[in-house]
């Protein structure tokens, strides 16, 4: 069977397209992540609870940091959340502000704990929860701090701290981190940075933006780098054609001819 010039011309275009759009597909996209909630920690002392029934707090929260949002008031006076893998209770007093969505790096993870030689875990911040886990030389999460037993120290402080997704703690004086006892340890978050500098509560994170829209420019400029080359083709396989114009015969010729067949 053979096929005409137009419909051979229709064929490779086919076979054009479908080899290049399934190429599309390698574009960069923005992660179309699941939508989480976010509160933001607005003040120093906001504490993080462990369930309604034993009002000690598990550690207080750093400030400008967020909880995830699980449950929105889970109990009369509490919002069930969770926190760097810990999942909680704050009291809804303690929040004012509308959760924010997607928030990127919500929980302060720049600190690890180191323990003093012969240091072990403890269950709670009392000298009595003491676990056989011994704290020295392990990798320990900071969470936050927690008024507890004082003993022969000067302080009460305990710090709270992730280890195997476990919450354990650590007296301060055990530890080589007593900078952690000032309030303003912990650096300001980066969306409270861009929006103080906006002067915009509601801005959001200006990372999140800005990886957006570079995968959207990066998307679009392979799209773009795929299609025109394939119209080129197109209009240059549809492009009418030119005809030749038939040689004319020179009047001389004609009348030659026309001599010749009268002489005949």
């Amino acid at each position: 069977m053979r096929y005409n010039s137009g419909m051979k011309r229709f064929l490779l275009v086919l076979f054009l397209i479908a080899a290049i759009l399934p190429f599309g597909s390698f574009a960069p996209r923005a992660a179309q992540a699941e939508t989480s909630f976010y509160l933001k920690v607005e003040r120093d002392g906001v504490s993080f609870y462990e369930n309604t029934a034993v009002q000690a707090a598990m550690f207080t929260l750093p400030k400008t940091y967020y909880v995830k949002v699980v449950r929105l008031a889970y109990a009369p006076s509490y919002h069930l959340v969770e926190y760097n893998g810990v999942r909680g209770l704050v009291k809804i007093s303690d929040f004012t502000e509308e959760p924010e969505e997607n928030v990127q790096n919500p929980y302060y993870t720049s600190t690890t704990i180191t323990a003093h030689v012969e240091t072990v875990l403890y269950e709670s911040p009392s000298f009595s929860s003491r676990t056989e886990i011994g704290a020295s030389g392990l990798s320990l999460t900071y969470l936050g701090k927690v008024n507890g037993e004082k003993g022969t120290y000067d302080t009460s402080v305990w710090f709270a701290v992730l280890y195997a997704n476990e919450v354990y703690y650590l007296h301060c004086s055990l530890t080589n981190n007593l900078s952690l006892l000032e309030s303003s340890f912990a650096p300001v978050h980066p969306n409270s940075v861009v929006q103080t500098a906006s002067n915009d509560p509601a801005s959001g994170s200006a990372d999140a933006i800005k990886e957006k829209t570079g995968f959207d420019l990066v998307r679009l400029l392979l799209v773009v780098g795929m299609i025109v080359p394939l119209l080129i083709i197109v209009f240059l396989l549809f492009k009418p054609r030119r005809r030749r114009a038939a040689p004319q015969r020179s009047e001389r010729y004609d009348r030659d001819d026309y001599d010749d067949y009268y002489d005949d």
